[in-house]
């Protein structure tokens, strides 16, 4: 009997041990991952996307310091024994800074991956997605069935739902406390098997496109990142019996119609894949033509001037080359809107403000003339091309680097990119060397040796 008390004893003291070691390292992780909240200052930085360099480095600095000491908590082997609350709770709190924000890099990214190491990371993603859902329950997405989360032929609600969606005093993923949420279901949603997230879908769907949806952009921009990480795990079946395919495809459409400023990035690769998984033949056809004229016509159109005008048209110029690699010679049916769109601005004097638009434009008009080159339409705007970017040539000659000043690296850029389309024009249009160069050199040799002599 004395004997199995003292085993008994014995198991008692180890008990107690490790309940003790396992609520010190919950006070200590606690702690720990209380201190990554966001800095109240830093606040209309996430809601606007504005830079607070100094006081972001800071953050940031602060937040990889303390999550490297989480890392090496979680190895602690009294992890296991805590309850599972306190380490959703955790994991919660880390993930939030695994995006894409200003205040985040690769680096906290990576030491993230770690810690979640310790974790079932599939379950852990369905709990983390459930405590999201209060934050975004009290906005409804009107488009979406509650119950199902199908697509919906009309609003839920009637018209006047549009307006209720929007409700600031709604938004609670927009407050404080839920600052990240968007990273969290980031992240959840990526951690689910395919079948699993086809399961669960009510938990991911609306949220996501409460984010896509939103009338800020940046809020859009969000929503598309979360959209990016879990779209491939659904199949292009389940999207099109659900109709969410084309609830998503509106919706990326939409925002690259908005041409934000500053642009929003990324939006229309997310765009394409979606399309070439979810349609074929002339459905598919029907959703880029839809995309280009909203994406990049309209933004021609009705881009402001100035400097918030020429980040517009940047950005699209970056797209248009997009849209070059997806549909080939199929851009041939904008062709007449793309060379005078493309060639316009580059008729003004350069200046430093607008020789990156220059060149966006230069690079994008030498991906239109390359991806067309076996359609043969090029050669009816060869004197168009031909006399805008030789008069380029010329201002970017007299005025020099100097008076254009401060961006040199621009000005040999352009000079490059020129030369390149001219040596493309002669691949597709051999005439061009005895005829138009031949009459460029003779007008003045100084001047346009350099460009034709090269080719």
């Amino acid at each position: 009997m004395p004997l199995i008390e003292e085993i008994t004893d014995a198991e008692g003291e180890q008990l107690d041990s490790v309940q003790s070691s396992a609520k010190e390292l919950r006070d200590t992780l606690k702690a720990l991952s209380a201190r990554l909240a966001l800095p109240e200052e830093l606040l209309p930085s996430f809601l606007h996307d504005d830079q607070h360099d100094v006081a972001t480095r800071q953050y940031h600095d602060q937040s990889l310091s303390i999550l490297r000491q989480i890392k090496q908590h979680v190895k602690n082997p009294a992890w296991v024994s805590l309850d599972e609350d306190d380490q959703v709770e955790v994991v919660y709190d880390v993930v939030r800074l695994y995006g894409s924000d200003p205040w985040t890099s690769d680096t906290i990214c990576s030491i993230i991956d770690e810690i979640t190491k310790v974790v079932d990371e599939p379950s852990f993603a369905l709990l983390l997605l459930d405590r999201l859902r209060s934050l975004f329950s009290s906005t409804p997405h009107p488009m979406l069935n509650e119950q199902t989360s199908r697509a919906l032929s009309r609003p839920a609600g009637g018209k006047g739902a549009q307006d209720d969606f929007h409700d600031s005093e709604t938004q609670l993923f927009k407050r404080y406390h839920a600052w990240g949420s968007h990273n969290v279901l980031g992240w959840a949603a990526s951690r689910l098997a395919s079948s699993t997230l086809e399961k669960h879908i009510g938990l991911v769907l609306p949220p996501t496109l409460v984010l896509m949806d939103d009338w800020e952009p940046q809020w859009r921009a969000r929503g598309v990142r979360v959209l990016d990480r879990w779209m491939d795990k659904i199949s292009p079946e389940t999207m099109r019996r659900m109709g969410i395919d084309k609830l998503l495809k509106g919706s990326l459409v939409h925002t690259l119609s908005l041409h934000a400023s500053p642009p929003l990035t990324g939006i229309l690769p997310v765009l394409v894949r979606l399309v070439r998984r979810s349609s074929t033949g002339k459905e598919r056809a029907e959703a880029y033509a839809d995309a280009f004229e909203k994406g990049i016509v309209n933004g021609w159109i009705y881009a402001p001037s100035g400097k918030e005008g020429r980040e517009v048209l940047i950005a699209i110029a970056s797209d248009l080359e997009l849209f070059c690699d997806e549909l080939g010679d199929g851009m041939v049916r904008w062709l007449k809107t793309i060379v005078p769109n493309l060639l316009n601005p580059l008729q003004y004097t350069p200046t430093p403000a607008v020789m990156v638009h220059y060149n966006a434009n230069l690079s994008a008009l030498l991906h239109v003339v390359r991806t067309l080159e076996d359609t043969g339409r090029i050669v009816r705007w060869r004197g168009q091309i031909l006399d805008v970017l030789s008069r380029l040539w010329v201002q970017l000659n007299e005025r020099g680097e100097e008076e254009i000043g401060g961006v040199s690296d621009q000005v040999q850029k352009c000079r490059g990119i020129i030369i390149k389309i001219f040596q493309e024009l002669e691949k597709q249009v051999p005439s061009v060397r005895a005829n138009e160069y031949a009459s460029l050199l003779a007008t003045d040799s100084a001047v346009f040796s350099p460009l034709v002599s090269t080719i």
